[in-house]
């Protein structure tokens, strides 16, 4: 669970952007996992994309390595992409498909500059789109 730093309400999860791997613990682990998703504050509006990394490479395998980066998301990007989320039939399912988690797919491939706001850009085609938010 995600506590919302504005408001100290708990976060949602708005959509799991992908994953890989097995989670740690689960039939299957192989060392990594790692996941990323945008959560959101239904009080206030404000988001928090989360990339969360797992690694179990010292010995004794079961010590995890866990880490996670954040970027925070306004409100209106929080709105724009849960308006473009309506095109996805499963916005939860991390493996999906369709053109919307591919397009978020696609627009992280690159690493985000750290400690900068992140915001959701539409494309043309309404495609939601993770950008760096305009510096004031």
């Amino acid at each position: 669970m995600r506590i919302c730093v504005g408001c100290r309400a708990d976060q949602r999860t708005v959509v799991r952007i992908g994953s890989w791997g097995v989670p740690h613990g689960a039939p299957g682990h192989q060392v990594n996992y790692r996941w990323r998703s945008l959560f959101a504050c239904p009080r206030c509006g404000a988001g928090l994309l989360v990339y969360f990394d797992h690694d179990c490479f010292h010995q004794p395998w079961e010590e995890p390595w866990d880490m996670d980066w954040s970027w925070p998301v306004a409100a209106d990007g929080v709105q724009r992409l849960t308006a473009a989320l309506a095109q996805c039939s499963d916005p939860l399912q991390s493996s999906c498909e369709c053109p919307v988690h591919r397009s978020l797919r696609d627009s992280i491939e690159n690493a985000l500059p750290r400690e900068v706001p992140v915001t959701v850009a539409l494309t043309a085609e309404g495609l939601p789109q993770i950008r760096s938010a305009p510096m004031p």
